[in-house]
């Protein structure tokens, strides 16, 4: 009975959070990611071009992880519009096009953490306007 009155809750509990509150959210209900890497990186404010390749080498070997958090970040959304626009360009798109999932061989875009905020910002603030993306 408590289990069916918070799946009832969650889509407006989504809609009334904040962007990192529902990154939060969708990274809790990541079965098969790190918890370490969880606890650590799922917040809009950890993730930064300061620390993303440390997120992505302390999390990259650890099963779906990364790409799951991803996931949550970028709703699965074309966020291509919103990284031109930003200043992203060339291979590093390949980050904001992230219906296509996040790229998995990361060392060849170290390149890209130079447009890391841009391209965050762009998940945190559709993520604003949206739900969060919920695996189940």
């Amino acid at each position: 009975m408590n289990r069916f009155a918070i799946l009832l809750a969650l889509p407006l509990l989504a809609l009334a959070a904040t962007p990192n509150e529902k990154l939060k959210l969708c990274c809790a209900t990541l079965k098969d990611a790190d918890k370490e890497c969880v606890d650590r990186f799922c917040d809009f404010n950890a993730l930064s071009q300061a620390n993303i390749l440390n997120f992505m080498s302390t999390c990259g070997e650890r099963g779906p992880t990364v790409g799951e958090m991803w996931d949550c970040a970028s709703l699965r959304h074309n966020h291509e519009d919103c990284c031109k626009k930003a200043g992203v360009s060339g291979e590093c798109l390949k980050y904001c096009t992230a219906h296509k999932g996040a790229p998995s061989n990361y060392l060849d875009y170290a390149f890209c953490t130079e447009n890391f905020n841009e391209i965050r910002d762009c998940f945190y603030n559709h993520l604003d306007k949206n739900e969060p993306f919920k695996k189940l």
